[in-house]
């Protein structure tokens, strides 16, 4: 049986490499595989190297993602045959990790930012009407002052709103969150599958 080569190789670390040699590692192999460092001619190769690497990094330094890694690892040490797949299916498995995550950060911002939309709204709101009461108290006839002062109280209203509405959320978005962390668990599994059989 081949050798495997693993992400450990590809990093040029040991095995047991905390998170400072993991990024420091990182930091060098992106000198020579950053678009930006390479001629137009192979920027496209070099976007692929940066992708591979980039998942490889945050794979080695999230905890969860590293030991799901090193299970792969040992099933392919005990002899276990390992998937074959096309380019085209590789690149379909990177897609859809990509979405999955997209999808998991902008919920887990709606999850989490719901009581600051709530409180950014209600005090724009708040401001913007004890300034229009202000306004009438000091018998200020500003027509733009008063224009402003109404539009900010509508998107101080509608900032709360969705804070609100997010918050009644939150039960959905951490199972639809549950859901895809699950998903994408699942993905990366597939793609250090590939990825373990270089």
């Amino acid at each position: 049986m081949a050798e495997l080569r693993t992400f450990y190789d590809e990093l040029g670390v040991a095995y047991d490499a905390d998170h400072a040699e993991i990024k420091r590692a990182f930091k060098e192999l992106a000198k020579d595989y950053h678009p930006d460092h390479n001629p137009p001619d192979k920027q496209e190769w070099a976007h692929e190297q940066m992708s591979r690497l980039n998942f490889i990094v945050e794979t080695l330094l999230d905890r969860k993602a590293r030991l799901e890694y090193h299970e792969i690892l040992d099933k392919y040490r005990r002899g276990l045959e390992r998937p074959r797949r096309t380019a085209r299916q590789e690149y379909a498995l990177q897609r859809e990790y990509a979405r999955v995550s997209v999808e998991i950060i902008n919920l887990g911002e709606k999850y989490s930012n719901c009581r600051l939309k709530m409180l950014i709204g209600g005090t724009v709101c708040i401001l913007a009407l004890l300034a229009l009461i202000a306004f009438r108290l000091f018998e200020i006839e500003s027509t733009l002052a008063v224009a402003t002062g109404q539009f900010l109280s509508l998107v101080g209203l509608i900032m709360a709103g969705l804070g609100v509405s997010d918050f009644l959320g939150r039960g959905h978005y951490r199972t639809r969150i549950d859901e895809l962390e699950s998903r994408r668990s699942d993905l990366r599994r597939r793609m250090f599958e590939v990825w373990s059989s270089y």
